[in-house]
């Protein structure tokens, strides 16, 4: 080996360490809430400002697979009304496809989210929102994807009503 050739050698094993070190393998998991939170903040038209409307409270639930193997991710939002001698809240389910683009929200008083199983998401009692657009039912049911959901009553353990199941 001449000279040339070891002063190549040298210097492609030093610019392969260099270029090596500058290339990151993140092995952090990717942290849905945020992703879900910065969507919400973009997107959504009556997010809490932090002026009028405070941010108390924003989780992420589950995610759901339509019939057609759609994700949607489900969060749950809760704010605060500023100004107010007893705090008066707004609380939001929100939906969001699989690039977590904001898809809709259904408000609601008592009945939060609790978990998600295949497309069903089921809440704390039947869906109390104040829009009476839905009826009465403590499963939404996204099988249909997020414009054609469902709200129906199933006697579910933990979710259906408790003692009020007759």
């Amino acid at each position: 080996m001449n000279v040339n050739s070891k002063l190549l050698l040298c210097l492609a094993l030093i610019l392969g360490f260099v270029l090596s070190g500058c290339t990151s393998t993140s092995n952090q998991p990717f942290d849905v809430r945020a992703a879900l939170l910065a969507s919400a903040k973009q997107n959504e038209t009556d997010f809490p400002d932090g002026h009028e409307l405070f941010l108390t409270h924003f989780s992420h639930v589950g995610q759901l697979v339509t019939s057609h193997g759609e994700i949607i991710y489900i969060a749950d939002q809760r704010a605060v009304i500023a100004d107010q001698k007893s705090p008066h809240g707004l609380n939001f389910i929100a939906f969001f496809d699989r690039h977590f683009r904001f898809l809709g929200q259904i408000n609601y008083v008592k009945s939060r989210p609790l978990w998600c199983d295949g497309s069903k998401l089921y809440l704390f009692g039947d869906l109390d929102s104040r829009i009476p657009q839905y009826p009465p039912g403590n499963v939404i049911d996204l099988a249909g994807g997020y414009k054609n959901l469902k709200v129906y009553h199933a006697k579910v353990y933990g979710s259906s009503g408790g003692l009020d199941d007759k």
